[in-house]
């Protein structure tokens, strides 16, 4: 798969699919049969629910995602302080680096999977519409 293919299926996902993992949720969106991305994409019922629970897998791990090194006001501390820390500031840059890093993992595989549920037409869609989107 070429580059640009790549790039706009991760948009893709990023842009509509958060919306598809609800659809199964009435709350969040409407019912799947109504919801125009599911009608666009001509996904199945089963398709929306892998996709709802691939959702909640991905929001149950990043949810999971270890704090403990995040030390609330730690950075505030050190400006309000007037002294640099230079220990406390690399201390607490690194930990909220690991924490984006590991909420990004989550994220990349469930586009992975979500990309994994497509039909070959449905992945051609979604190129399509990515194309037509920039473009315009």
């Amino acid at each position: 798969m070429n580059k640009l293919t790549r790039i706009a299926l991760l948009t893709a996902s990023m842009i509509g699919f958060n919306g598809l993992a609800q659809a199964a949720n009435t709350d969040v969106a409407p019912a799947p049969s109504q919801d125009p991305i599911v009608q666009h994409l001509k996904l199945t019922n089963e398709q929306v629910a892998q996709i709802k629970s691939l959702h909640d897998s991905m929001e149950k791990n990043v949810e999971q995602v270890s704090m403990k090194d995040v030390k609330d006001g730690a950075l505030i501390d050190v400006i309000q302080s007037g002294k640099w820390n230079e220990k406390a500031v690399k201390h607490q840059l690194e930990a909220f680096s690991k924490v984006e890093q590991q909420t990004r993992y989550y994220r990349v595989k469930y586009y992975f999977d979500l990309n994994q549920l497509l039909t070959p037409d449905q992945r051609k869609q979604i190129q399509d519409d990515l194309i037509q989107s920039i473009s315009n």
